[in-house]
């Protein structure tokens, strides 16, 4: 019965819970005097699950703001710092006090009985959440004033380091804002991407908080994008916000031009905004306050042109701009450069313009420049130490796009990528070793990222043996880039290395134009895989080598052939045919097909000893603390 008893289910502790749920307070009164004083606390102290909610009685009645079973739940003692998983607004909020939750909900009553009795005003949920941050965050001045005269810390950070402060910023409430500035919140702090409540407020466009904080005397500092509050309007394409900021007293002319040149080149490459004149307006007027004083324009810094940018150099004077008026491709360009050197070029905020400009050139067919710029937005994101398992995933799917149409993408690009998929694998290696991810979720996103990578090396290298010229088949770069990558034992969750993968037929292809390209087993990719040194008799989570992967193959009529030549290739490389899986199985054992057997038969190599260590594990004989122990290895692996 799950962990219930006949006993649990008919007892009246689920209906303490219900009673304290429902505000059915002479029922609840009537089932706990009836109680002896054990039962009582139990009932008290048992958490009901209900739904997505896991509470105490007094939680669940501090959560519906229930005062009178709140009152009468204390007056028998109930835990007044019990901590539960309650629902607010569609959000399942756990490790919560019935005080936060009180405050969350906005029960102001049940707020002032639970302070009354020395409830913790600063009690946290899991997530380090407050009853003043939950108070603010809704808006509820009456609920945050009591909070602060009780004593509650206006400056209290969850686990993203935001405050109540920047959470009224960001819904708007310039009540909560102003109360609180004025009992000690501190305006300057930053949360852990470096925003302060000034961000927060540009964020959602609220003038007239952003005004009241700047007349209060808040600081515009950078975030870790290295975005001001005028920059963050600028990259977010919020016009009017920049507008008002560039008005506004203590406004640089250095500030007011990069917020036009920003925001003209945001504009120029952010497909929701898209409007290429306006674009190029705001880069002029940037231009023109350059110029303002023609004796002492404001220059601006010099960069060394790239070749993902066409070498191009960014204009420097009003005629240059005035040069391509009109050129909507200049246009684009000369805004990637002017976010290129605004935000500087180890910024997360430039990936997706460029990548967006790329899918542009993409569809036109301007293929090798796409790729260019999807590159330099994937290298930028390794230099951040961000994930770039989905920039693999679009060059994989996109190769065999360029492969299907007969446009063989070069092969120099796909070994740019293959490095990169090897220094992502590493980058995520050294993470799992050097710190310990934190908790079960954490590990698990890690191992599943590294799975990701795993496939998407497997399937540039499928591409890659489509595209290689057959006199280059000894490429020295290609067989290093393997070697290299091979040497980080690189497997996936099932334990599986690029070889059992190569050579398996169940290897998974999910992309639509990589299923359509990168069929499996393939012969080509096993055999670079072997050349390049894979061991053809290593074994993933089941005990199986890539030889028990590759007789389960059911070919066709046309592919017989590959069924031959993989197990004829793996065989001749070495694999031990009579190796045991994890269920003490050979790859005769497990074969699916008569093909397979006969090559497996035709191709048997079986030593003496081979056949001697078979013997000895099927007739169960000791030979642990017997034979040495090299030969004792040997002879586990039949």
């Amino acid at each position: 019965m799950d962990g219930q008893s006949w006993r649990d289910l008919l007892s009246p502790k689920p209906k303490v819970y219900e009673a304290a749920r429902d505000g059915a307070v002479i029922v609840l009164s009537d089932i706990l005097q009836r109680m002896s004083i054990d039962e009582r606390s139990t009932a008290l102290e048992r958490k009901i699950k209900d739904g997505d909610q896991v509470t105490t009685p007094l939680i669940i009645a501090a959560r519906n703001g229930n005062l009178d079973s709140v009152k009468t739940l204390l007056g028998y003692n109930a835990e007044l710092e019990a901590r539960g998983t309650v629902k607010v607004d569609d959000q399942v909020i756990e490790g919560c006090t019935p005080l936060w939750a009180a405050a969350a909900t906005g029960h102001l009553d049940v707020v002032k009985v639970l302070i009354e009795q020395n409830a913790d005003v600063d009690g946290r949920t899991l997530t380090n959440s407050t009853p003043l941050r939950a108070a603010a965050y809704d808006g509820r001045l009456d609920i945050v004033t009591c909070l602060v005269e009780s004593g509650a810390d206006v400056n209290a950070r969850n686990n993203f380091e935001n405050t109540p402060l920047m959470v009224a910023c960001y819904n708007g409430h310039m009540n909560v804002v102003n109360y609180l500035i004025k009992r000690g919140a501190n305006m300057d702090l930053k949360d852990k991407q470096g925003n302060t409540v000034l961000h927060y407020a540009v964020e959602r466009g609220h003038f007239e908080i952003a005004n009241e904080l700047l007349a209060l005397g808040a600081s515009q500092l950078e975030n870790v994008q290295r975005l001001t509050p005028l920059l963050l309007a600028s990259n977010d394409c919020k016009i009017e916000m920049v507008e008002y900021f560039i008005k506004r007293p203590e406004c640089t002319k250095k500030q007011r031009i990069e917020g036009l040149e920003l925001l003209g080149a945001t504009i120029a490459n952010e497909p929701d905004v898209y409007d290429i004149e306006k674009a190029f307006s705001f880069m002029k007027l940037g231009m023109e306050e350059r110029y303002d004083d023609p004796s002492n324009p404001l220059l601006k810094q010099q960069m060394e042109p790239l070749e993902v940018y066409q070498n191009r150099k960014e204009c420097q004077t009003l005629q240059e701009l005035s040069l391509i008026e009109g050129n909507d491709h200049d246009i684009h360009m000369e805004g990637l450069l002017i976010r290129e050197r605004i935000l500087g070029t180890d910024n997360t905020e430039l990936r997706f313009p460029i990548r967006y400009r790329g899918a542009v050139f993409a569809d036109s067919g301007n293929f090798d420049l796409c790729i260019a710029l999807w590159g330099h937005a994937m290298k930028i994101g390794q230099r951040c130490n961000q994930p770039i398992t989905d920039d693999l995933k679009i060059f994989a799917d996109f190769f065999c796009h360029m492969v299907q149409r007969n446009c063989l993408p070069k092969q120099r690009y796909i070994e740019e990528v293959f490095e990169r998929a090897i220094c992502e694998y590493e980058r995520l290696t050294e993470k799992a070793d050097s710190k310990k991810p934190k908790g079960e979720n954490e590990a698990k996103a890690l191992n599943e990222e590294l799975d990701h990578v795993v496939y998407r090396a497997l399937y540039l290298l499928t591409i890659l043996t489509k595209v290689q010229d057959q006199r280059d088949k000894e490429n020295s770069h290609v067989f290093d880039l393997i070697q290299r990558f091979l040497r980080l034992n690189p497997r996936t969750l099932d334990g599986n290395t690029l070889l059992h993968l190569a050579v398996s037929p169940k290897t998974p292809t999910e992309e639509h134009y990589v299923r359509d390209v990168c069929k499996f087993p393939c012969i080509e990719a096993m055999k670079l895989i072997i050349n390049a040194g894979g061991n053809v008799n290593a074994v993933n989570n089941e005990g199986s080598t890539p030889l028990h992967l590759a007789v389960t193959c059911k070919p066709n009529a046309g592919s017989a052939q590959v069924l031959k030549e993989v197990l004829e290739t793996l065989l001749d490389a070495g694999v031990h045919e009579d190796r045991v899986n994890g269920n003490g199985q050979t790859a005769m054992d497990v074969a699916e097909t008569d093909e397979a057997r006969a090559v497996l038969s035709a191709k048997s190599r079986l030593e003496l000893k081979c056949i001697a260590a078979r013997a000895v594990r099927r007739f169960n004989l000791s030979y642990f603390g017997v034979v040495p122990k090299s030969v004792e290895k040997f002879i586990s692996l039949h």
